[in-house]
């Protein structure tokens, strides 16, 4: 039980005092709805899926923002290199997937936070 405390308050503490240099982080932890699309992009490019904005929009509550707001985050994660759009060839929507700079600042995350936890 200790642990899963342990992992509580580190997560609590990286929100709250993230480092201000790491652009990566500071995206990440920028609001819930930053992290929320960062989690959805990043697990669906770990997994080999596909992830578009209707997908995003049905796995993201509404309570936390909306389309606008997605699509918003989305382009401001292009314009840093922390997203990458592509382009689908069997329908409209794009893709999304995660950068190779933003994939390993979310390893060392999990992996720093792994370490704390054990």
């Amino acid at each position: 039980m200790g642990s899963l405390v342990n992992f509580i308050n580190n997560f609590k503490k990286d929100i709250i005092s993230y480092n201000e240099s790491d652009e990566c982080k500071k995206f990440f932890f920028k609001s819930l709805m930053h992290l929320m699309v960062s989690l959805e992009v990043a697990s669906s490019s770990i997994l080999g899926e596909k992830i578009n904005l209707p997908n995003l929009k049905s796995s993201i509550p509404s309570s936390l923002g909306d389309e606008h707001k997605i699509k918003e985050i989305l382009q401001e994660g292009i314009e840093n290199n922390f997203f990458i759009k592509k382009k689908s060839i069997n329908n409209n929507y794009s893709h999304y997937k995660i950068s190779k700079k933003f994939s390993l600042m979310i390893t060392n995350w999990y992996l720093e936070n792994k370490t704390k936890i054990n």
